[in-house]
């Protein structure tokens, strides 16, 4: 898996993370850590450019759920939990879709996996770049 982050400027500034190749058990807390490096540097908003991500397993939405966490303050998952963590995720679509966190271009594997999970309806997710950026 390759990432990189930049910040692009829309109403707020919002810190794009693009994720290439497989996300992952053996890495997904190398997003998790470059979302709490951005954080603690001052990024409020992210968009996951999952675009390139030819790949991924449950693990990956473990990441994606830290940063919801990381942003809320709130404490990081055990990751002894195993299903706690979906059912974590599950509640999180009852409030509604998330404000600063958001998806961009998941392929159609990926896509997959997000409907699976049911997380969908959590995140929002764009197709468009542009269009990503202006929504926050």
């Amino acid at each position: 898996m390759e990432l990189s982050s930049e910040q692009m400027q829309g109403r707020v500034v919002v810190t794009v993370l693009h994720v290439k190749g497989d996300l992952d058990g053996s890495n997904y807390r190398e997003l998790i850590a470059l979302a709490q490096k951005e954080y603690d540097a001052g990024a409020r908003d992210f968009l996951i450019d999952l675009s390139g991500t030819t790949y991924m397993s449950s693990a990956g939405l473990v990441a994606l759920q830290s940063i919801v966490k990381m942003l809320r303050k709130e404490k990081p998952f055990d990751e002894e939990a195993g299903w706690g963590a979906f059912h974590e995720i599950e509640r999180e679509g009852s409030k509604g879709m998330l404000r600063h966190v958001k998806l961009l271009g998941p392929q159609p594997r990926v896509d997959k996996v997000l409907e699976i999970a049911g997380v969908k309806n959590v995140f929002p997710i764009f197709t468009d770049l542009a269009a990503a950026i202006a929504s926050f």
